[in-house]
């Protein structure tokens, strides 16, 4: 009986240490949160729509095609972008590639929010990057698309023109034009007696 009693009364300092800790734990977990949830408010404002992923934890593996990662990065979870946590793993030359997340995250479990916090630099900065990349880009498209739309708009005005020019010689080109119809054909005279 002695023993139980002894069992019973460690359990009960450990639960009432544990107690007290876990207030702090939960207090310190809180403030993480709230400060990244900050950091996510002014990434939102930007409007970047990126994705993007650092690593912050690798299980190496004998085989270099295997791979086993948690990251941290940037993209959009259930329509609400922020900063996010994942775990990826697979094989990549079977093409093998499987998932867990991505979690927002304050969503995501604690230690994984612990271990990932000094990699948040590092995501700000790959933004910054895959941004510039995506402004060239967009804007070597929008100079192609707007060589196609100046290149089309030439070929309308040349036949604008042109319907212009035909219009002066040939009145009936406004009215085929102005009405959608053929143009208009000269009546002809009935046949006069003794003709045919």
């Amino acid at each position: 009986m002695a023993s139980n009693d002894s069992k019973v009364a460690k359990i009960q300092i450990h639960f009432q240490a544990l107690s007290q800790i876990a207030s702090s734990l939960n207090t310190a977990s809180d403030e993480l949160t709230k400060t990244v949830s900050t950091l996510d408010e002014s990434l939102k404002k930007l409007n970047v729509g990126l994705n993007v992923w650092v690593t912050f934890r690798s299980r190496g593996d004998d085989e270099p095609q295997m791979y086993d990662e948690d990251q941290i990065g940037y993209c959009k979870v259930n329509g609400v972008w922020g900063i996010a946590l994942r775990r990826i793993w697979g094989d990549q030359i079977r093409d093998e590639h499987n998932g867990d997340g991505p979690w927002l995250f304050n969503d995501a479990a604690r230690e994984m929010r612990l271990l990932s916090v000094d990699k948040i630099p590092e995501v700000i900065e790959e933004l910054g990057k895959e941004a510039s990349k995506v402004t060239k880009r967009i804007q070597e498209k929008t100079k192609e698309v707007r060589e196609l739309a100046d290149a089309i708009k030439g070929k309308t005005s040349l036949a604008e023109r042109t319907a212009s020019r035909q219009a002066v010689l040939n009145p009936s080109v406004i009215a085929t034009a102005w009405l959608g119809e053929y143009p208009p054909v000269e009546p002809t005279k009935p046949p006069k007696e003794g003709e045919k």
